[in-house]
């Protein structure tokens, strides 16, 4: 077993500790984005094509048959 200086043992301390609120941060925005993806997907339908405006940008969304889509920007109408 290799025995730590202080500096190393709160270097790793620092580094786990960061680790583990960047975990618990990226949990929560995957949740957040799995949310949104099944709100969007229901409220679409199928077969769907238009122009929506979110803070003040547009966006092309398209939905298939199988309830996947796609949102790209559009940088001019």
């Amino acid at each position: 077993m290799t025995v730590l200086d202080i500096e190393r043992r709160v270097g790793i301390s620092l580094a786990v500790g960061r680790y583990l609120r960047s975990a618990d941060r990226f949990n929560d925005a995957s949740k957040d984005f799995t949310g949104a993806c099944r709100s969007l997907r229901k409220q679409l339908g199928p077969h769907q094509r238009f122009v929506v405006q979110v803070d003040f940008k547009h966006y092309l969304v398209t939905s298939d048959r199988d309830g996947n889509f796609d949102i790209e920007p559009i940088t001019s109408l």
